[in-house]
């Protein structure tokens, strides 16, 4: 039951924080539209910045339960480091219009705090994402798909898959037509592995 309320209060804050940004709901927002009250509230949270940190956590557990749904239904290391980057496209996209709207009626000194938050979260996805990359490219060479890895070499090719990927998801997202995603994610998935073979 605890952990159905905790839910269903993150919920309702994602919500309030996309529809108002984060600056501008409060916690008695959120103890409202939770149908609580505030000392309720506080059982669960003891701050908003609390709630947001929680509410950010599940976004990135949501994200990486989507990509190993979707690469555990693809066979070739070609097809799951598509998908991984096709799901990798597809949340940043669908997340950089729920960020810039978090922003809204944030003075300065919060701003700050809710990008440091947000860059611990960013950094904790990043170790979990390369853990993802790691067990691919691992599987991939022990099935022939790719040379066997060193362990410097993985490092290397997970560095150099991810930060590739950043970059490109930046230009298609910010300079670029989400169609080019549709044709430049295959070409780098295709190159990326044909320099591991």
């Amino acid at each position: 039951m605890a952990t159905d309320k905790r839910t269903h209060i993150l919920l309702t804050a994602q919500q309030l924080f996309q529809e108002k940004g984060l600056g501008m709901v409060t916690m008695e927002d959120v103890a409202r539209a939770a149908g609580m009250g505030k000392s309720s509230l506080y059982y669960y949270f003891k701050s908003k910045e609390e709630i947001f940190n929680a509410v950010l956590e599940t976004e990135i557990s949501e994200i990486l339960l989507e990509t190993m749904k979707r690469i555990s239904s693809r066979t070739s290391l070609r097809d799951k480091l598509l998908t991984f980057a096709t799901v990798k496209f597809e949340m940043a996209r669908k997340r950089k219009s729920l960020y810039r709207t978090m922003e809204l009626g944030m003075d300065a000194e919060a701003l700050s705090r809710y990008n440091e938050t947000k860059k611990a979260v960013h950094l904790r996805y990043l170790q979990q994402e390369k853990v993802i990359l790691q067990q691919l490219l691992i599987q991939g060479g022990e099935d022939g798909d790719i040379k066997p890895l060193k362990t410097a070499e993985l490092e290397e090719a997970v560095f150099i898959f991810l930060s590739a990927l950043r970059g490109m998801n930046r230009e298609i997202n910010v300079f670029g037509a989400a169609e080019q995603a549709d044709r430049m994610l295959p070409a780098f998935c295709r190159l990326f592995l044909r320099g591991l073979q």
